[in-house]
């Protein structure tokens, strides 16, 4: 078969996707650097510097560079990932019903033993407001990241050589694969996330839907499990 030029952003896509996610995935379990960090701002908890700098890992290899490389790209822009306001149509208004449902679902799973240990995912027992902002933010903006790797580089890469479905099943697949160490709870639930988020970034023609959605399941979840854990209270400063 003849090279197609449109395979070299499937092939792209898939190799920074799991060269990124590895990236992303090794760095951030390597506690050295937070500890480091954690010395230079003696004001911020341990924990606190641990999860953002995490996160931060997640915005420059799941973020940053497919920007770069969406850029350094022959006839390329991010708009043409879903990294832009335009919408092909407004979200189904079926989907908006997910906005008190997902805070209903979070709540009633935020207080099972399993979520506790592993959520909120800043460990520290005594928080403070200004905590509770900077892990909101550093959630939003890692999720940013996030999406875009998935649904924009990834899923509008795929599109250049494959039909939808397979560019969907495809996503969904190495979605599912980026959960593994979450354990087969959370494995098993990416399934029909990551398809609900495909369909509505090719429904929209961007990210943003899937990013509202992940932001508000991450943010209540969080939310919910910090209150439902008995080791964990808001303190005044």
């Amino acid at each position: 078969m003849p090279w197609n030029p449109d395979d070299l952003w499937l092939l792209t896509g898939l190799l920074w996707s799991l060269t990124g996610f590895a990236l992303y995935y090794f760095l951030s379990s390597n506690g050295h650097l937070s500890v480091r960090l954690s010395s230079l701002f003696p004001s911020l908890q341990p924990e606190v510097v641990r999860v953002v700098l995490q996160r931060g890992w997640g915005v420059l290899f799941l973020g940053l560079i497919p920007v770069v490389i969406v850029l350094v790209g022959i006839n390329s822009t991010p708009s043409d990932f879903g990294l832009h306001f335009k919408f092909i149509q407004a979200p189904p208004l079926w989907s908006f019903a997910l906005i008190p449902l997902i805070p209903l679902l979070t709540y009633f799973m935020a207080s099972k033993p399993s979520n506790l240990a592993l959520y909120p995912q800043i460990r520290s027992t005594a928080w403070t407001s200004g905590m509770l902002w900077i892990n909101a933010i550093s959630w939003v903006v890692f999720l940013v990241a996030y999406e875009f790797l998935f649904r924009g580089f990834l899923l509008f890469g795929s599109l250049a050589t494959l039909d939808p479905f397979s560019a969907v099943v495809l996503n969904v697949v190495l979605y599912a694969f980026a959960h593994f160490y979450k354990g087969p709870t959370e494995v098993f639930g990416s399934v029909p996330i990551g398809f609900l988020f495909c369909y509505l970034t090719l429904f929209t023609g961007n990210i943003w839907s899937a990013v509202a959605i992940h932001s508000l399941m991450a943010l209540s979840h969080e939310w919910f499990s910090f209150k439902a854990h008995p080791q964990m209270k808001l303190i005044r400063k």
